[in-house]
């Protein structure tokens, strides 16, 4: 059997999950010096759902699959150094990795070696060096080169700023047929940014990507079918979509659904089903989620009344932005849940939560008689 035949085998035992017998049939193979076999040894070797997974040994055989020019190892390598899996985070030598990939032609390794440029990540952010790395995988078909154009031509980061170029680019990427330039696309047409404002294009191209998987656009055609937005209003089809993008994790959808169940919204309400949102979004970073479920634990509503949990939620909710949170800790001060009562710390979280536009801040300074700030523009 020659090498082509083995390699052959080796696919289809990895295929069919006998990967003890891939290893062994790589093993030999890469001891020959056969750098494809080195290459699918590091492979297995940087499986964490292998028993045989070890970060040095993938290392060790990517390391000799590079060093006979192969660029998928090269860049393998590169995206070790550069994100610091298993091995010490190196930006050199990511860089040098890439470089040779890219050189070589090799797309993948353009693009990481634009986003390096983009991102300064070891080296000084370069946006027209980014810009002509991302290009030359542009042209080579990337999706995600032509989104990261677009997203250079719409600020003028190392580019001539241009709206048009930056649609071109997005529609390139949608032929090529990325469900993340199409949920691009669409917020760009939901808001009329550089192109005319139409809700029925945004709802088009928000189903096209939601139909691919893409949560965010799952989550924003559950608000379009909500709100009756470049469609009829379907508060049915918002909550299925909500749940099948919160099932993937999305934060917001996690948020909404809590919300249609926290208040009975088109769905029959379920104190102990809102909570359960709330928190996953609340681990997803969403600040408002975090601030909701600390008024469940303040209240004892869908889980047992907890002030000391209530007042730690409502502090990561400030802490991340949230200026109704704030108020909800001067409620806390004023009534001396969870912390000693304290009319003056109360007022000055008031005062501060007003200071940025939250309404019930203002309505509790006004029964305190205290005086209602300007609010700060900026």
């Amino acid at each position: 059997m020659d090498v082509s035949e083995e390699m052959k085998k080796g696919y289809e035992y990895v295929s069919a999950g006998e990967l003890k017998s891939a290893h062994r049939l790589y093993s030999r193979l890469a001891r020959k010096g056969v750098r494809e076999a080195q290459f699918n040894l590091g492979l297995l070797y940087s499986d964490i759902r292998n028993d045989r997974h070890d970060p040095k040994k993938a290392l060790k055989w990517y390391t000799k699959a590079a060093d006979q020019g192969m660029v998928e190892a090269m860049v393998n390598l590169g995206a070790m150094y550069c994100d610091g899996v298993h091995v010490g985070q190196d930006y050199a030598k990511a860089r040098e990795y890439f470089e040779r990939a890219a050189y070589a032609g090799y797309t993948l390794a353009q693009l990481r070696l634009g986003m390096m440029y983009e991102n300064g990540q070891g080296i000084d952010k370069d946006y027209s060096q980014a810009a002509a790395w991302y290009r030359s995988a542009a042209e080579q078909d990337s999706a995600e080169a032509c989104i990261a154009l677009a997203r250079l031509y719409g600020f003028g980061w190392g580019v001539r700023k241009s709206e048009t170029t930056a649609i071109n680019f997005l529609e390139k990427a949608i032929k090529l047929d990325s469900a993340d330039a199409m949920e691009l696309l669409a917020t760009l047409y939901y808001y009329g940014e550089g192109v005319a404002k139409s809700h029925k294009k945004a709802f088009d191209l928000f189903q096209q990507a939601a139909a691919k998987g893409n949560s965010n656009a799952q989550t924003a055609l559950g608000m379009m079918y909500m709100d009756g937005e470049g469609t009829e209003a379907s508060p049915e089809m918002a909550i299925a979509w909500f749940k099948i993008a919160a099932a993937q994790g999305n934060a917001e959808a996690q948020f909404n659904l809590a919300v249609a169940y926290d208040f009975g919204n088109n769905v029959k309400q379920d104190y102990k089903e809102a909570a359960k949102w709330y928190a996953m979004a609340a681990d997803g970073g969403n600040a408002d989620a975090l601030c909701n479920l600390g008024d469940m634990f303040e209240n004892g509503r869908g889980v047992e009344q907890d002030f000391h949990k209530a007042f730690v939620l409502y502090s990561d909710a400030a802490e991340k932005g949230s200026w109704l949170a704030v108020c909800s800790l001067g409620d806390m001060y004023l009534k001396g849940e969870g912390v000693a009562s304290s009319r003056e710390k109360a007022i000055e979280l008031y005062t501060e939560s007003a200071r940025h536009g939250c309404e019930e801040a203002v309505e509790e300074l006004k029964k305190l008689n205290a005086p209602i700030p300007a609010i700060d523009e900026n």
